[in-house]
């Protein structure tokens, strides 16, 4: 009874202590991708069209899980406009659950109320963790790992009970079922769960070793769900002309960059960035991937040489190294014309770090002031938690923290720009393009937002330069020529500007008609080209 008390307090601590830590995210607005793709701007989430997210990927990932939450939430939560505060509160409360979850987790695991709560402590506080919590739009990470820990409790569950086990037994049991169950919803809140089953894996290893076979067995049935969604992901997703140049071999390198980079984040957080900019073409210029890589390879031939006498210690490092590995770059993502790695990816491969609690209980116990020194990085990293929680309160938080630490992304700069242009400081947001296209000439979009900033600079000639630019680059967007036919226009050159609007209707942009009636009379009055149909 004490110890179910106990417990129960336990459970509740983990609960005040996770809403109170990320509370201040309720006032914060949305960001990046927040309105651009997944909410305000997603016409069937705003029409309330569960059915389309299910019948087809939307923006390059099939997640009709999410969509279909988040569609619930705007439904029950909006008035007049879309406010971000219900969302952020989802985000609160799906990440506190997990939690608790974890906590469930290792003490099935530990069998040690204190271990776990330490364990679960460290997978909040960690501030890699705060990408996850504060940016609405990673709500699909946080629901995906959500469902995948309670898959994970229930097998587990199932292998705490007294029983002859068998294949047959386990995966006609109402655990094996019904983790099966959550795992697909996991998949469908997120593709990144299909990990999932070699995480379990490691850990029955670890914990269960006597029935590793038989749950190996049972979890190869796990692939049936795998491979259609994997497929429908792959085939929804742009192909990047970037991943061609790369061949495998230096895809293993860049693998083993991004490795050690979250393996060092996790011990030392700091600094951390919404966009660290290191794409596979930059990674590749740098010698330092290859000492990475071997530095990787030997932690993890030491584990596995140690896995026998050091169980926990082989199981933390594969389990981050499971849960990564689909996002380090040895199999290319969406993502990577970006960066290569993101706070984000680490969110349950942080468990692996609260894996190794009982190794530093049993080094505190040996060595009493060494707990000092724990509690200590606890408190470092929830100042750092707190800290970098503060960067995602809007569009210029994130960036300038992402600029003060890293200018490696045009991106950023483009984002960053964006934001001056949203503010009407067209100056600034210039000097942001600029940069953007400094680092990558040929982004069209950089051009683009250029052009309209130079224009309401009142400066045509830098505009109609960029415009020409842009449609050296790709000749086939309408929506520029068309762009070009009112600066055409308005600089008194109407036959340039028909034959503009003209090329723009034939790439099937549509010119409104009261532009093409002022084009005519213009055109009539200066004898211009015949006007346009």
């Amino acid at each position: 009874m004490n110890q179910a008390v106990n417990r129960k307090y336990l459970i509740g601590l983990l609960f005040l202590f996770s809403f109170a830590l990320y509370a201040r995210t309720l006032s914060f607005g949305f960001v990046w991708d927040d309105e651009r793709i997944h909410i305000t701007n997603n016409q069937a989430l705003m029409n309330g069209d569960i059915k389309s997210f299910w019948a087809k990927p939307y923006s390059g990932m099939y997640i009709p899980m999410t969509y279909t939450a988040w569609t619930f939430v705007k439904t029950i939560a909006v008035e007049k406009q879309v406010s971000p505060k219900a969302f952020h509160l989802l985000n609160i409360l799906t990440n506190t659950v997990n939690v608790i979850l974890v906590f469930m987790l290792l003490l099935i695991l530990f069998k040690n109320q204190t271990q776990a709560f330490w364990g679960s402590l460290l997978f909040m506080l960690h501030p890699m963790q705060v990408e996850s919590v504060a940016w609405i739009s990673e709500f699909r990470g946080l629901y995906s790992v959500f469902f995948s820990l309670l898959s994970m409790i229930y097998v587990f569950k199932y292998l705490e009970k007294n029983i002859v086990f068998t294949i047959r037994n386990f995966i006609t049991s109402k655990y094996f079922i019904t983790a099966s169950v959550f795992f697909v919803s996991a998949l469908l809140s997120k593709p990144s769960a299909v990990v999932l089953p070699f995480v379990i894996s490691v850990l029955t290893w670890c914990f269960y070793k006597e029935n590793f076979k038989i749950v190996l067995k049972g979890l190869v049935l796990w692939l049936l769900f795998v491979i259609p969604i994997l497929l429908v992901t792959r085939n929804s997703q742009p192909d990047e002309s970037i991943y061609i140049s790369i061949p495998f071999w230096e895809r293993f390198f860049i693998a083993g960059n991004s490795l050690l980079f979250y393996l060092y984040k996790l011990l030392i957080p700091y600094p951390l960035a919404a966009c660290y900019g290191n794409t596979p073409m930059l990674a590749v210029k740098d010698h330092f991937i290859y000492l990475s890589t071997f530095i990787c390879v030997c932690l993890m031939i030491f584990s596995f040489i140690k896995r026998k006498s050091n169980p926990i210690l082989f199981s933390s490092l594969f389990i981050i190294v499971i849960i990564v590995l689909p996002v380090s770059g040895l199999i290319p993502f969406e993502y990577q014309k970006h960066a290569g790695t993101a706070d984000r990816y680490i969110y349950l491969g942080t468990l692996g770090a609260a894996l190794l609690v009982p190794l530093i209980a049993a080094a505190i116990k040996k060595y009493s002031f060494l707990k000092y020194i724990f509690l200590s990085v606890f408190a470092i990293y929830l100042v750092l938690n707190i800290k970098q929680t503060n960067t995602w309160k809007n569009e210029f938080t994130v960036w300038d923290n992402t600029l003060q630490h890293y200018q490696n992304s045009a991106k950023v700069f483009y984002n960053h720009g964006v934001e001056y242009s949203k503010k009407g400081k067209f100056n600034e947001a210039v000097n942001d393009y600029s940069q953007s296209l400094s680092l990558e000439h040929n982004y069209k979009d950089a051009l683009f937002n250029r052009a309209n900033a130079y224009e309401n600079l009142h400066d045509m000639n830098a505009a109609f330069n960029d415009y020409n630019t842009y449609l050296s680059i790709d000749s086939t967007d309408g929506s520029v020529y068309f762009k070009r036919a009112y600066l055409n226009y308005k600089t008194g050159n109407v036959s340039a500007a028909i034959a503009d609007a003209e090329k723009a209707e034939e790439l099937r942009f549509p010119v409104g008609a009261k532009f093409k009636r002022v084009l005519q009379e213009a055109g009539k009055m200066q004898n211009a080209l015949p006007a346009i149909k």
